[in-house]
Formats: C-alpha cells, structure tokens, sequence
C-alpha cells in the first residue's frame, strides 16, 4: 500500500481523543518493531510531543500557530511521521473538509539500513504505516501524495 514518498492525510477522527489516537500510535510500532525483533529499533515509540515555533511551508507564508505536534522516527528506520491538528490556535484551518481534525504527514524513505540479504529493516516503516491504518478507527482522507524528490510544497 505505501510506498517511499511524501504523503499528507487528514484524519477524521470524530470523538476519538488524543490520548487514544497516541496509543494506537505506540502499539502499531510496538507490534512491527516485535515482528522485527532488531535492536536498532526500540519497542518504545520514539515520539516527541514538540512545541513551536514551526517552519513555514513557503518562504512568504505565515509560521503555523500550533499548540504542538507530535513527531515520530527512529535513527535506523526510513519513517518519518508528523501528527498536528488541522486548526490551529488563531482559527486557521489547513484542511477544509469536514470533519477533519487531526492532519498525519508521512515520510516514507527508500531503506538503506540492511545489513544483510535477510535483514526486515527497510520493511519497518510500511508496516508501521500498515498497522496504524488498520488500527485508527476513523476516515483517512489522502490529501496529497508525492514521490520522493519531487516538490513538497
């Protein structure tokens, strides 16, 4: 289902709170990362709850007023997971359906991290995304997707 690039989804999560939404974030990665049974990447979910201030999408555009985001990786894994609410704290909306509260931008690189032929690593950051889509019980909206080295703008 996902392959390297840059996604970008809005998350129409209805009641689900944050609190839930983050701990299906850690079990997703709990469970690939005892699939991969490798040392290099942590049963623990690597998530940084960080506050601003936040880079801009284009060099003229506003800094983004965000309470804050979470963000996810792992040093030896080719995931990168942004998870931000789609309103920020002075009324601006990113996303404009309806029903979007949360917004996931992904960034899924080609792996490079194998040791050997049968080395799982470069599959971590699929499945991870795999398992966290089977397991979010709410609407997944692609927003946009591009291949990795094309503009992110």
């Amino acid at each position: 289902m996902f392959e390297p690039g840059n996604y970008e989804f809005g998350l129409k999560t209805g009641d689900l709170s944050e609190e839930e939404m983050i701990k299906i974030f850690k079990k997703a990665n709990r469970k690939v990362a005892k699939w991969l049974h490798d040392s290099r990447i942590p049963r623990g979910l690597n998530m940084l709850k960080c506050t601003g201030p936040f880079g801009c999408s284009t060099p003229d555009a506003p800094e983004p007023e965000y309470d804050h985001i979470y963000r996810f990786s792992h040093s030896c894994s080719n995931l990168f997971i942004e998870l931000y609410p789609n309103q920020e704290k002075n009324g601006f909306v990113k996303f404009l359906e309806d029903g979007i509260i949360w917004n996931l931008h992904i960034i899924l690189m080609e792996g490079s991290y194998k040791l050997s032929e049968d080395d799982h690593i470069d599959e971590f950051g699929a499945r991870v995304l795999e398992e966290l889509f089977q397991m979010l019980p709410c609407e997944k909206v692609l927003i946009r997707k591009t291949a990795l080295g094309e503009d992110w703008i």
